[in-house]
């Protein structure tokens, strides 16, 4: 009960509500799971259709804008970012640097800082032809961190992405879904550190054409009783 207190006290900044029976609703560990996946961009963002899941093995570089928003009087916010990543070995490997800003009165935005890598498993072509569709399995890891108001927030996460990859000329269709197991850690200024591993669904639909540009439009969510899920708009360039 102690250490369920001093995480709902010390997480107060980012309003997060939670029962003040730890037996009756999340543990000290699943609210700070919750937290530091949430507040940085692992969470705090929504997946973005990459070379990967589209079956392809990246050439060059690419970049994406993204913009996540959580609607919410309390826990809502506004999440920016942009992220660049690199063919390496088979791997994409990419970084990315965004702003959250919390709708709540009197909250501050602060900075957010990811690295992720990512590479495809599998691609099955659906029919004959060469530009047949596919069913894709992608393999994806992601790191983020975060210090807004006098907390540390550090997470990882490693998902399934699988998509179905639609052709039709120079468009490419892509509604997907990422599945994944995430663990954060809350690291509240004078008090321990805190930690937890949460379950995370991500989905969306995105396209991309043969002249290199792409959206999509996505969803993340980190479960927890009363979570909130992330909606957002992606932007890419190179994929």
């Amino acid at each position: 009960m102690r250490k369920f207190a001093i995480v709902l006290t010390s997480l107060a900044s980012l309003g997060v509500v939670a029962s003040a029976q730890a037996q009756q609703g999340p543990s000290a560990n699943d609210v700070a799971g919750y937290v530091a996946l949430s507040g940085t961009p692992v969470g705090a963002m929504t997946p973005v259709v990459t070379s990967a899941m589209l079956g392809r093995i990246a050439k060059g570089y690419s970049i994406v804008g993204q913009y996540g928003h959580v609607s919410d009087n309390a826990l809502g916010y506004n999440s920016f970012g942009a992220s660049v990543s690199m063919p390496v070995s088979g791997f994409s490997l990419g970084g990315s640097f965004g702003f959250m800003s919390p709708s709540a009165q009197g909250s501050k935005s602060n900075m957010m800082l990811g690295l992720n890598a990512e590479t495809n498993l599998g691609a099955w072509a659906l029919s004959d032809g060469k530009n047949a569709n596919l069913f894709t399995l992608s393999g994806r890891g992601d790191f983020g961190w975060a210090n807004p108001q006098d907390l540390g927030l550090l997470s990882f996460s490693a998902s399934a992405p699988f998509a179905l990859v639609i052709k039709n000329g120079s468009m490419t269709w892509a509604p997907f879904v990422t599945p994944g197991l995430g663990w954060g850690r809350v690291s509240p200024t004078g008090n321990p550190s805190v930690s937890g591993t949460r379950f995370m669904m991500g989905g969306g639909i995105g396209m991309t054409h043969a002249n290199g540009w792409g959206a999509s439009l996505g969803m993340q969510k980190v479960f927890i009783d009363q979570g909130k899920a992330v909606f957002g708009l992606n932007l890419s360039y190179g994929i």
